[in-house]
């Protein structure tokens, strides 16, 4: 019934059939004034909760009212606390908000995206990891630590190369720590190489989540030093 209620947002917006399709369009940042185009997205949105509410002002949230301040780029506050709450209801990762957190991520508030990566990877469903991956390289270190959270919550082994590619040299130490614990789900030579090689890291945070996953993956309980766990790696393949 809820995603229902999604999908009727966007058809009393007039958006069509393309519903997504357009409102990724508007989230990711459409020219004000254009053909067609509301030069007060906000405004739109509030006049069409009325009609439909009745009370546009009220504090109650509905999935209406939050799937409708989901696609509000005027507000990325109330667009992130939408796509939290919508992704806590029981209804929150059927097909359509699924599609919905994932035009989030295109967002233009690195504050929505990182939401949107948090609320695609609750949904623990292999086929979103494309989705993730992309986070993993965005250009805000909130989102790749979004999507690194969000990769440990989704097991798909595309996500490894850019797990590894964060752990090993991304700008944020808690990006790493993060990638780190995410590769606990892929217990493959690959990975054993890539978690040594962060053992003799200067960022202990980061060379502790390493030793961790690495004692976990392989019930060994070598030093925290890269030497000991390549001979292990030497003679154990």
């Amino acid at each position: 019934m809820h995603d229902r209620l999604l999908k009727k947002v966007a058809r009393r917006y007039a958006l069509g059939v393309v519903a997504l399709v357009v409102c990724c369009g508007l989230m990711v940042g459409c020219s004000a004034g254009s053909s067609g185009t509301p030069r007060d997205f906000n405004a739109l949105m509030n006049g069409m909760l009325h009609r439909l509410t009745g009370n546009p002002d009220s504090n109650s949230k509905t999935p209406l009212k939050e799937a409708a301040r989901m696609f509000d780029n005027a507000s990325p506050d109330q667009q992130r606390e939408a796509i939290a709450w919508l992704a806590r209801q029981p209804y929150g990762h059927k097909t359509a908000y699924l599609q919905a957190y994932q035009i989030a991520a295109q967002a233009p508030s690195s504050l929505v995206r990182g939401q949107a990566m948090m609320a695609t990877g609750t949904s623990h469903d292999p086929k979103l990891a494309p989705t993730i991956a992309k986070g993993l390289a965005d250009r805000s270190s909130f989102v790749r630590m979004s999507a690194a959270i969000a990769a440990a919550e989704i097991v798909n082994p595309i996500l490894i190369g850019p797990l590894i590619k964060d752990l090993r040299a991304d700008s944020d130490n808690q990006v790493r720590v993060d990638a780190a614990l995410a590769l606990q789900h892929y217990n493959t030579r690959r990975v054993h190489r890539a978690l040594i090689y962060v053992l003799d890291d200067p960022n202990v945070a980061v060379a502790q989540a390493a030793w961790s996953v690495l004692h976990k993956q392989t019930g060994q309980n070598l030093p925290m030093h890269a030497g000991p766990w390549l001979k292990w790696l030497h003679h154990s393949h």
